[in-house]
C-alpha cells in the first residue's frame, strides 16, 4: 500500500504563538525565495508572481529586504495554507485587502510599488493593509502588532 503524504489543517500544524501574523508572513517570504522553494507549493498569486521573477518575466524591484529565513517546510505550508483558505473564502472586497498584506508582507515590496502597482493612493494601501491584517488575526484568533 502506498503511503499518502497529507496535509494537517493549517491551525494545528505549528505554534502559531512563537511569532506574530506580521513575523509570520515574512517568513513564509523568506523562506519562498530560498533554493526555489516556490515550485513545491501550490500555485496563487504572490508565488506566480515569484515564478514570472525567476523567469526573468520582471525584474525585482523591491525596496524592503525580507528577513533571515527561520521557518521550516512544516511552518511554511501551514502559512501556505492559511493564505490559500483565506483567498478562496473571503468576499471580493477583503481579498484586495489580502492581496496588498501578501504584496508587502509575503512579496516584500513597498507602500509606493504597491500603490502604483494597484493604483491606489498611499492612503488607501495602508488602509487596505492594516484592515487586511486585523481580518487575519481576528479571523484565527493570530497575534499581531496591530492587536496586542
Amino acid at each position: 500500500m502506498e503511503a499518502v503524504q497529507t496535509r494537517k489543517n493549517f491551525q494545528i500544524a505549528m505554534d502559531w504563538k512563537q511569532k506574530t501574523l506580521e513575523q509570520w508572513l515574512e517568513q513564509y517570504g523568506s523562506w519562498l525565495s530560498l533554493d526555489a522553494h516556490h515550485e513545491d507549493l501550490s500555485a496563487h498569486c504572490s508565488l506566480g508572481k515569484i515564478l514570472d521573477m525567476a523567469q526573468g518575466i520582471k525584474t525585482d524591484r523591491r525596496r524592503r529586504a525580507l528577513p533571515r529565513c527561520n521557518i521550516n517546510e512544516t511552518q511554511a505550508m501551514a502559512v501556505e495554507d492559511m493564505l490559500s483558505h483565506l483567498l478562496e473564502t473571503e468576499s471580493a472586497k477583503v481579498k484586495q485587502w489580502l492581496k496588498v498584506v501578501i504584496k508587502y508582507y509575503v512579496d516584500g515590496f513597498s507602500e509606493e510599488d504597491i500603490a502604483e502597482s494597484y493604483d491606489m493612493s498611499m492612503y488607501a494601501v495602508q488602509r487596505d493593509k492594516m484592515l487586511g491584517t486585523i481580518r487575519i488575526a481576528t479571523r484565527f484568533k493570530l497575534r499581531s502588532f496591530l492587536t496586542d
